[in-house]
């Protein structure tokens, strides 16, 4: 009885309220039902925050030092890009934004950007980048192995070809194991060919080496795929049209494309918590103050020759193996060897 009474009386109240009250009114109302019915459980509304303070470009696995190492022939270099930057200057940026030192290791040096050194020369097939990488990674130890080799053999059927590029891709990835064990590989797949002879081949090639990284992946080592081939159905993959008009390397669009499947798969393998700290060897951490201090001691080299020249006996000239010390003591200064 008693509640009866009282809901007449609101019903009276509610009755001789302004027609713009009762609309706000059930506004409110709606809103808090909403809010309380859709409110996320602990676990999601902590995740929602995390987000939000979180700073969105936070460094890689904790800030660790890069020394990293790309691997593989003239696409590797940046041929025929503007600048012969690649893919490989895009791709350091993007790490030096998250906020990690970065230091590019390698015996060549290619494109117009400072820390450029790379593991990769032009038309080089898989066999002889191996050759090349036995002398230099036991050195300088990369933590992050990018490889896109392979190419080449297919550019060069007359002499290479898709034959052994499973044996030869297989060892390759086991040598860096072997000789940088902190290291974290991402492979990658060829590209397209406009040449339907040599497509044939990278259709061939790329079977090979995903096999590999199958092989690996099942032997629980830290390896990740990055496809490049639009053949698997993957949106934002190099094609014909982005090829250049020497009907081998991609153009500038092509190359940003195969940049920004690296950067996915290096945000893979650090959710995975692959990456690891380089190991100490010496190895400068910023590949950039590296090389200004080498250019700074290069600089004071060259004075103190141009100020001794004319006291230079003209019979002591720089002999072959003269030129290849100093090319060696170059490599060490910029990557700390002894």
């Amino acid at each position: 009885m008693h509640l009866q009474s009282r809901l007449s009386v609101l019903h009276l109240k509610w009755k001789q309220l302004p027609t713009l009250h009762k609309i706000l009114s059930v506004a409110v109302l709606s809103l808090l039902l909403i809010v309380t019915l859709l409110q996320p459980s602990p676990a999601v509304a902590r995740d929602g925050w995390d987000r939000l303070t979180r700073p969105k470009n936070q460094p890689l696995a904790g800030g660790i030092p890069l020394r990293v190492m790309f691997i593989g022939a003239s696409m590797t270099l940046g041929e025929h890009s503007t600048g012969n930057l690649g893919y490989r200057k895009q791709v350091r940026d993007w790490l030096v934004s998250r906020g990690n030192p970065v230091n590019y290791v390698g015996q060549n040096r290619y494109g117009d950007f400072k820390d450029n050194d790379v593991q990769a020369f032009g038309a080089q097939p898989i066999k002889p980048t191996l050759d090349r990488l036995k002398e230099v990674v036991p050195q300088v130890q990369p933590n992050l192995f990018l490889i896109n080799a392979g190419s080449s053999d297919c550019f060069q059927l007359d002499h290479w070809g898709p034959a052994y590029i499973l044996q030869a891709m297989r060892a390759l990835v086991d040598f860096l194991f072997e000789a940088s064990p902190q290291a974290t590989v991402i492979m990658s797949t060829i590209i397209t060919s406009p040449r339907d002879v040599t497509e044939r081949c990278v259709k061939s090639a790329n079977a090979q080496i995903r096999q590999v990284a199958t092989d690996l992946i099942r032997e629980g080592k830290p390896v990740t795929m990055a496809e490049m081939h639009y053949d698997q159905g993957l949106p934002n993959r190099v094609l014909v049209e982005d090829i250049g008009p020497d009907v081998m390397h991609p153009t500038d669009a092509g190359y940003f494309k195969m940049g920004d499947i690296f950067i996915e798969h290096i945000i893979e393998v650090e959710k995975k918590g692959w990456l690891k700290p380089p190991v100490d060897n010496g190895v400068p951490a910023d590949g950039e103050a590296a090389r200004d201090a080498e250019d700074a001691i290069h600089a004071a080299e060259e004075k103190a020759k141009a100020e001794g020249k004319g006291q230079e006996d003209p019979g002591h000239r720089d002999s072959d193996r003269n030129v290849h010390e100093r090319e060696r003591r170059s490599f060490g200064r910029r990557h700390g060897a002894v």
